[in-house]
């Protein structure tokens, strides 16, 4: 591909290439073809875009529906004229397709698969030009309309201020399990103290205090930071978790706006360090601990799925998962936490007795 791109190879092996006979892997070959497709020769672009017509649609489709697809691919497929609606809705709902192509395919794909595009709400706050695009297609019906402005008031005018998750009661203690506690997810929170109309000040001090209980210390620059956040609307709260430094994202992780603390971990900046770091906060959604549990990357980590299994706020249903790879130091421990649910416990010593070879 280097060597067709860079104008190395014979003439003959870029007629060879054009006509889709090269001794290269079907994914290599049609990135070959989409670059050979624009080729200042319009007798070899002419061939190379008869050659990408001839494959098969569930090829293309199971190409466009991979993470590792090239943005020149991509960016082929979804100039019009579209080869069909069901490749540009493999384009659209992949996650890794290019924002801009999205935004460009936005203003005239037809009404179903706006709602496709609506689907990632995440993309959507991350690139507004996807919304821009959305308002002009042609196709909308008055029900997309309505979203759309029910999307641009919501998330990129009301200034719908940070609050931070309710704070944990580190009081309670966890009992004898219930019925069910297995699959239910225990969480002992206090009342919220605050809502969306309450003062930049009061959001300040409730997630300074927030932070204290968590072990990080308070600088004069990080409460300041604090006041930045606390005046940005949803969709800088997004863009600033996916593109922000580590002390933004160890604030907006704690964001009680799921969208915003999901997009944290969607930041391509996010070490296993502020993952670690996370796992053993309680001061956080639920929801994102249970998502650092289930990835398989995160939980190679012995460190994070330590401090998951010892946090009271991670969700049962994740911890009793990771059980078995402790060693068994820490499942000895686990066992006599009185600050974990009482199945954590319970599971922990039960496994414990089994490497030991006593009873089961």
């Amino acid at each position: 591909m280097e060597q067709i791109k860079s104008g190395e190879v014979a003439p003959a092996v870029r007629k060879a290439a054009a006509r889709g006979i090269l001794p290269v892997s079907r994914e290599e070959l049609i990135e070959i073809l989409v670059f050979l497709a624009d080729d200042p020769d319009e007798t070899l672009a002419q061939e190379a875009r008869k050659s990408l017509d001839a494959f098969p649609e569930d090829v293309l489709k199971h190409i466009l529906e991979s993470s590792f697809t090239s943005e020149a691919i991509f960016d082929y497929f979804a100039r019009p004229p579209f080869r069909s609606q069901q490749l540009i809705e493999s384009v659209i709902l992949n996650t890794a397709a290019p924002d801009r192509v999205i935004a460009r395919l936005s203003s005239e794909v037809e009404t179903r698969l706006i709602d496709a595009v609506l689907i990632n709400l995440m993309r959507l706050l991350r690139y507004p030009e996807i919304l821009d695009a959305l308002e002009k297609n042609s196709n909308n019906t008055p029900d997309t309309r309505r979203r759309l402005g029910e999307i641009r008031v919501e998330f990129f005018e009301k200034r719908n201020t940070f609050v931070p998750v309710a704070p944990f009661s580190p009081s309670e203690e966890y009992g004898e399990s219930t019925p069910g506690a297995e699959e239910a997810s225990i969480e002992f929170v206090e009342p919220h103290p605050l809502s969306t109309d309450q003062s930049h000040e009061a959001v300040v001090e409730a997630t300074t205090q927030l932070l204290v209980q968590d072990g990080e210390e308070m600088s004069g620059d990080r409460v300041t930071l604090l006041q930045k956040i606390a005046r940005m609307t949803i969709a800088e709260r997004v863009q600033t978790a996916i593109k922000g430094v580590r002390d933004e994202r160890l604030i907006l992780i704690r964001d009680s706006n799921k969208v915003v603390s999901r997009a944290v971990l969607l930041s391509p900046k996010i070490s296993e360090n502020e993952i670690e770091a996370i796992s053993q906060m309680r001061n956080v959604n639920e929801e994102i601990l249970r998502l650092v549990g289930q990835s398989r990357s995160w939980a190679k980590n012995y460190g994070i799925l330590h401090n998951l299994v010892r946090n009271s706020r991670s969700p049962i249903g994740v911890t009793l998962t990771l059980l078995n790879r402790l060693m068994a130091r820490d499942l000895k421990s686990l066992s006599r936490n009185k600050n974990i649910p009482e199945v954590i416990r319970k599971s922990s010593q039960r496994l414990v007795n089994i490497r030991e070879g006593g009873q089961r």
